[in-house]
């Protein structure tokens, strides 16, 4: 039997049963009764079947409980948000119970036709997969999770999941010669030419640029801390020092050192504007598919380039995986001839 007391004008109830125990405190002893018959009836259950019965619960729901319990104790990235409020609007009305493999084909079949690519289509069924894993293994609820399984089976089959394909474009110092230039000639609010070459100079992502604080950089040491860098599995509290270099054709020092002390951060701009400036950029100045991204690998590409080993690349880079880096050093077959060249 449940425990109801009476404290301070809330009642509390308290159950114990089968090694499981839960308490939550209500304003009326009746909905304190309701509460712990329900939790009473809910251990019953996982002790007969090991799940719960989610007849009632939508996916709406699931998704809802995931953030509200998950994201807190570790917090994820915007595109994750994003991808689940997806989800949430176009499968949220669905009771969990009555999901089915088909129900997902036919979605993501859909989700296709308006042109989501293999990669949002692979991330988006991963996430669902993830929130029906929770709800069966840390709430035991008794979700469909084997027809997720076999939706995202059968997308991989047809080839309507991939992964993102790793890129090797290279950039040139033209290319930025000719970015800088367009630039110049246009009254942006964003120093774009310096935006520029600090991410080829610095090979950090547009989002870490935009973080930098002048608190953060130690002129002396000519290093910067990147706060919150992204990392496979801590989103965030993953700071990092980092040195600036002078090794890739452009000084990531000296770039710091002529921006103007007008905010907290070295470069006060919004790497969502940033993105759209260099994306309309590309088009006018017919530079076919260089993205904003491929700065960081270009710098990465020069630091190797310059002699430096992997573990000091990392350093700059943030890669916790070496072997990542490898697709970086661009060594060649015909290299090795002239290394190894008798006198």
């Amino acid at each position: 039997m449940a425990s109801i007391i009476n404290r301070n004008g809330r009642w509390r109830a308290l159950v114990r049963k089968n090694g499981i125990a839960k308490c939550a405190s209500f304003a009326s002893r009746q909905n304190a009764v309701a509460w712990a018959e329900k939790i009473e009836r809910e251990v019953d259950q996982i002790k007969a079947t090991g799940v719960i019965s989610s007849r009632s619960t939508t996916i709406a729901d699931l998704i809802d409980r995931y953030v509200e319990e998950l994201e807190p104790v570790k917090r994820w990235g915007r595109s994750k948000s994003q991808d689940l409020d997806r989800l949430k609007r176009d499968l949220g009305q669905l009771r969990a119970s009555q999901l089915t493999a088909a129900h997902l084909t036919q979605y993501f079949t859909k989700r296709r036709n308006e042109g989501a690519g293999g990669v949002v289509i692979g991330a988006q069924i991963g996430y669902l997969r993830v929130v029906l894993k929770t709800a069966r293994s840390l709430w035991h609820l008794d979700v469909p999770l084997q027809a997720v399984d076999s939706a995202r089976e059968a997308l991989a089959d047809v080839g309507m999941t991939a992964k993102s394909q790793r890129r090797d474009r290279r950039v040139t110092n033209g290319e930025i010669g000719k970015l800088v230039s367009y630039f110049n000639k246009r009254n942006t609010e964003v120093r774009m030419g310096d935006v520029l070459q600090f991410c080829l100079a610095s090979a950090m992502r547009i989002s870490e640029v935009c973080r930098l604080e002048w608190a953060d950089l130690d002129a002396k040491a000519r290093t910067v801390l990147v706060r919150d860098r992204k990392h496979p599995s801590d989103k965030w509290g993953n700071d990092q020092r980092v040195p600036l270099l002078d090794a890739t054709g452009f000084d990531a020092f000296a770039i710091v050192k002529r921006q103007p002390r007008s905010a907290r951060q070295i470069f006060p701009f919004n790497a969502k504007t940033i993105g759209t400036y260099f994306t309309r950029a590309v088009t006018e100045l017919q530079m076919g598919d260089l993205h904003l991204h491929d700065l960081r690998h270009e710098g990465i590409s020069r630091l190797f380039a310059a002699g430096y080993r992997i573990e000091q690349v990392a350093l700059v880079s943030g890669h916790r995986d070496w072997a990542m880096l490898r697709r970086y050093t661009h060594v060649k077959a015909e290299d090795l001839h002239r290394r190894t060249s008798t006198p």
